[in-house]
This record gives structure tokens, sequence and C-alpha cells, in this order.
């Protein structure tokens, strides 16, 4: 690691032990950490991704799976709810061209610690990221807004909302676009809806956009609904990476947890504690060889996305950090079901944590690509086969 990473981890691992300390009493009560929010702010966290001359840390990606991986080892619900202001940033630094309202968008997050926070999946869509039900339709100078979103992560605490939606162009072919919509305009509403297995305390209540009028400039250059093009593949891959390295991070917290009962759970008929159990050391065993395969896959993989963009370039490109997310998201949850059998039933109780790890870990496989969905990528680009080529999954 750089100078630079091992301070940043450093952080990360300061916020994760401070995080972990509440991280069960808000999945118990189903309630937002803003004070865990407050922290990141405050730590200047929440800019990681910003260059320094706006305020911001200027970590990479490599930086922010690092920190993520971290992050989540504390408090899973946390990690991945800042994950959904973060990657974005990430993607839009990476693409930045210097504009004067890009300069004055980093500076709001760098210096002015604001959140930005998404509005992509949705109710009819789910998490195909294509065409949405979301649509937006011209009206002078500005551009009107109606549809619904949902897993809004972060939602009480945004400040910026990035909304996708389709453009109403009246038969033309279908564009999408991003708009930028501050919190309080007229129409934005937040619908408590989340009361979920795993995850909880991430308040990722639905969105409701009603007629919510949004000036022209607010958006996004339009692009066409169907090819992947840089963009996509630069979104997924801040994405994919950083969502990977979150799942993988729980599950690394999962197997500290199971070491540590282990080392000294000893039941009355055994001389020594269970580690010493040759079926606790082949389930410990298979667990590290999971995280040493995911973290080998997604963090190689982000490497060279890193040293060389243009290789990662259509379906094949995609592909790649949808692979590092589909193995490390699948392999946590083999790692915390391993850890689960190697503690027994102390770990369906909630006054230990392994429950909660169970739980949320689960979560991993329904970000996109879900994991029917990554199958089907792989699989056709492995083939030669189109994506859009029938059937679909």
């Amino acid at each position: 690691m750089s100078q630079k990473q091992l301070q940043l981890t450093a952080l990360a691992a300061e916020l994760a032990a401070d995080f972990a300390e509440r991280a069960g009493d808000h999945d118990r009560d189903n309630s937002f950490p803003s004070e865990n929010i407050d922290r990141l702010k405050e730590t200047g966290y929440t800019a990681l991704l910003i260059p320094e001359e706006y305020g911001g840390m200027g970590g990479d990606l490599e930086d922010f799976i690092l920190c993520q991986e971290q992050l989540a080892q504390g408090c899973g619900a946390t990690a991945i709810a800042i994950n959904m202001h973060l990657f974005g940033l990430g993607a839009m630094v990476e693409r930045a061209s210097g504009t004067p309202q890009e300069r004055l968008f980093f500076e709001a997050i760098g210096r002015g610690r604001q959140i930005m926070g998404g509005g992509i999946s949705e109710p009819e869509t789910g998490g195909d990221w294509g065409l949405f039900a979301t649509k937006a339709r011209r009206d002078g100078e500005f551009y009107v807004l109606n549809g619904r979103k949902t897993f809004t992560s972060l939602s009480p605490v945004i400040d910026l909302f990035m909304v996708m939606a389709t453009l109403d162009e009246g038969g033309k072919e279908p564009r999408s676009a991003t708009f930028l919509i501050p919190r309080g305009t007229p129409g934005l509403e937040l619908i408590e809806t989340w009361n979920s297995l795993g995850m909880r305390a991430t308040a990722s209540h639905d969105l409701s956009i009603k007629d919510v009028r949004v000036p022209a400039i607010a958006m996004s250059e339009p692009r066409a609904v169907g090819p992947i093009d840089e963009q996509a593949i630069s979104l997924f891959s801040w994405f994919s990476y950083s969502v990977a390295a979150v799942y993988t991070g729980v599950a690394i917290a999962a197997l500290k947890w199971t070491r540590e009962f282990t080392g000294r759970f000893k039941p009355v008929n055994l001389p020594r504690p269970i580690k010493h159990l040759p079926g606790i050391q082949f389930a410990i065993a298979e667990a590290e060889a999971l995280l040493a395969q995911s973290r080998a896959l997604y963090l190689g993989t982000a490497r060279q996305y890193m040293a060389d963009r243009a290789a990662f370039r259509g379906e094949s490109g995609l592909a790649r950090p949808v692979m590092a997310k589909y193995v490390a998201t699948n392999n946590a949850i083999r790692v915390v079901d391993l850890c689960m059998e190697a503690v027994g039933a102390h770990g369906m109780l909630k006054k230990f944590p392994m429950e909660r790890y169970y739980r949320d870990v689960r979560a991993g496989v329904n970000h996109p690509l879900s994991n029917a969905r990554a199958r089907e990528l792989i699989g056709k680009s492995a083939l030669g086969i189109s994506l859009a080529e029938q059937p679909r999954w």
C-alpha cells in the first residue's frame, strides 16, 4: 500500500470501530445512523473521491475499494449506504471535463460536505438500469419529471438527488438523462417504505416524483438507451467493485468474529476450544480461500481498469466488473454460511453480531447486475453472443 492508502484505510478502520458499537442497535430498531453520517462528513470521508483542490481527499478507485472493505467491517449498512453517494462521484470525477458546473458541484461535495443520493432503481424496472419508467418532458427551459424510485439509500440526509429518467420526446429513439434535484424541490416526496431482512439501517425508502420541475441546465448530456458506452462502463465499474468490497468486508467481519468465538468456546466434554476440531478448521480454510479469491479478482480487475480504461469496452468490457461483483457477493454469502456452521446455534442469537452478518450479506446478490442478469451477460459475452439477442433472461 502507498502512504496515502495507509492513511485512508486507517481512517476507515477507525470509523468502522466506532460504527460497530451502534450497528446492532440501529439494525434492531430499523433506525438510520445519522451520527455515522455526521462522522463521515467531519472526517472528510464523504469527499473521499473529490479532488483535493475542491476540498476532497483525492482518492482513486483502489483507495475507494480498500476503504469500503474496511468500513463495512464495522457497519455494513452504513458502508453500503454511503457507497450509493460515493460510487457515482467516482465515475463523475473520472470523466470530468472541467466545466464551471462540475467545479461548483465538486465544491459542494468537497468543501460543502453535501450528500448526493440516487434515483435509479424503480418498481417497474427493478435493477435493470437502462430504459427508465420515470419520464422527463420538456417544458420551455424546464423539464417536468414524473415517476417513483426505490432503494433510495441515505434518504434522510440526501441534499442532491440524482434522478435518472427517460426523455419523453414524442416517438423519437429513446434517450435517458440524469437530473440534479435539490432536496425540498416541490413534488419530491420520500415515502418511508424500508423494512427489510438485512441492511436495515440504510433508510432506502421510496422517492415519489410528481410534476417536479427541473431547469434544463440541471440535466446531464442525454444518452441513447441501450448501447454500452464509456459512461456505462465507468458507472458500473465504480459500482461493481465497491459493492464487491462492501459485502466482502461484511464477510471478513464474520470470519474475524468466528475465529474469536471458536478460540474461546470450549464445551465441557472437550479438552480444548472448538477451533482445534478438524471440522472447524476445514470451514475456516474454505472461508479464507473464498475471501482471497474475491479480493484477488476485484482488486486485480480494478487495477487493470485504472491502468487501461480503453480495454474495457462494450459488453465484454462490462462483463469484467460485473463478474467481480458476482463472484464476491456470492462468495460472501458462502463465507458467512461457513461461519454460521462453525459457531453453530450461537450464530442465531441476537446478542451476537453473526446473525446480522448473515442477513446483511444476502443483499449483495440483488444489487445490479443481479445473479441471473450477471450470468446472462457473462455467458453471452464468453460465447460471443450479443446481450440483446433473444431469448433474454
